[in-house]
């Protein structure tokens, strides 16, 4: 009798533990995921300041911190990148033998991964992987509003993401990254962001996820002019436009000869160097700012807004260390498409408006004295009449995009002849005595 009790209270601990360990496996898998795409962030380790062995003989075109994610060598749809064989020979192997791979020269995770670390990676590669571009194929063949997929997204996702899924500026808005990027996505729904308290999806199904990723994908893009209008104003002073903390040091690129006119933060913004008619900073401005001898940003209007936040991440700018990749994104977008001919609106010469200030008059009346004053003395720290005839170019930025963290509106869709000739109206208002 005894024996037999001990044998049933052993089956039922079998059992209950069972479950227990399918669940460890399920995490095992998912962080497993998190480490393949960034193990560096999922395990606060730090990636070598070198390329990756199997970089260095292939001279991929990657950052050399990149080099070293797993996703850079073997793709999101785990079948290779960059030459680079993929993952998917090694399903269903044993998990031992993977992590053992993991420490071989070729990869080098050695003294960079935990013991731990590299089994949740290999439980991913054996039993973790998806058949991406079916699960691409399905989303295609989907109706998301037929799949409940907006009622799953807007439970479990829309509370971080916001119901438009552009909510979190750290990243791109998820319709854009559904869209562009679609088995990246997948691969982040099933197993959640590297570092980050995002739920792993992998237990809904990964019919549900392809679903989702149907859904996702009707999701509204970035509002370019808006976009244009932001980055305008980052491009102004992005310390006080996104709240954060103003530079103690100056910019490691502002000419030292030129530091004493400007306070250490003041390095920090585009105008200081660029300039405010975007063709570097010479001086040229009654303003007081002092010549840089740095060229300007004409020159990358109309570039390929990826390439200018590569600029604005690279060691010279340092910005990727200091703004959200939607600000970078924002700023960017500017430069590419939001720079206009200043000339056209003043005389470089004179600093005078082209405009006609007659017609500006009742411009002025209509859309900025609510806010400014009849006479311009309101609201800004200086008379408005003052700073357009001082700096029209600084004047011109602000009409166009805003103030930064301000409610001011970007009058950057309003005909340029208006512009102009709304400035040619604010140089001729005078402070009262």
């Amino acid at each position: 009798m005894v024996r037999r009790t001990l044998a049933t209270v052993v089956a039922l601990l079998a059992i209950s533990i069972a479950p227990l360990a399918s669940a460890i496996d399920s995490a095992s898998i998912v962080r497993g995921g998190r480490l393949y795409d960034n193990w560096s962030l999922e395990s606060k380790g730090r990636s070598p300041n070198h390329p990756n062995p199997a970089f260095k003989i292939r001279q991929a075109p990657v950052a050399t911190t990149d080099s070293w994610r797993c996703v850079e060598c073997h793709g999101w749809d785990y079948k290779g990148d960059h030459g680079i064989k993929g993952i998917n020979g090694r399903q269903k192997t044993d998990p031992t033998a993977v992590a053992a791979l993991l420490k071989d020269a070729n990869h080098g995770y050695a003294e960079l991964l935990s013991e731990g670390d590299r089994l949740d990676l290999a439980n991913f590669v054996v039993s973790g992987q998806a058949d991406m571009r079916k699960l691409f194929e399905l989303a295609g063949q989907t109706k998301p509003a037929s799949a409940s997929s907006d009622k799953v997204y807007a439970t479990v996702c829309a509370n971080c993401h916001g119901l438009d899924g552009a909510r979190l500026r750290q990243i791109p808005p998820l319709g854009d990254s559904a869209r562009q990027r679609p088995y990246e996505v997948l691969h982040v729904a099933l197993n959640g962001h590297p570092g980050g308290n995002m739920p792993a999806l992998r237990t809904l199904g990964e019919e549900t996820v392809a679903k989702m990723l149907a859904y996702l994908q009707t999701l509204p893009s970035i509002n370019l002019a808006a976009s244009i209008a932001n980055g305008g104003r980052l491009y102004d002073d992005w310390q006080v436009h996104t709240g954060g903390q103003r530079q103690a040091l100056p910019h490691p690129a502002y000419p030292p000869n030129a530091y004493y006119a400007s306070a250490a933060a003041e390095t920090w913004r585009c105008k200081e160097c660029h300039g405010w008619d975007y063709k570097g900073n010479q001086g040229q401005y009654a303003s007081g700012n002092h010549a840089t001898g740095i060229k300007g940003i004409r020159a990358m209007a109309g570039a390929d807004p990826a390439k200018i936040m590569a600029v604005l991440r690279s060691n010279m700018h340092l910005f990727g260390a200091v703004l959200k990749h939607r600000d970078l994104q924002d700023l960017a977008n500017f430069v590419s498409h939001g720079q206009i001919d200043m000339d056209s609106l003043i005389d470089a010469r004179t600093g005078r408006s082209r405009g006609d200030a007659t017609r500006g008059a009742a411009h002025y009346r209509t859309m900025c004295a609510g806010c400014h004053g009849l006479e311009g003395g309101f609201v800004a720290k200086r008379h408005a009449g003052r700073v357009t005839r001082e700096d029209p170019w600084h004047s011109a930025h602000n009409m166009l995009n805003g103030h930064p963290d301000d409610t001011m509106p970007a009058l950057r869709e309003v005909d340029p002849k208006v512009i102009s000739d709304i400035l040619a109206h604010m140089q001729t208002l005078q402070e009262r005595r």
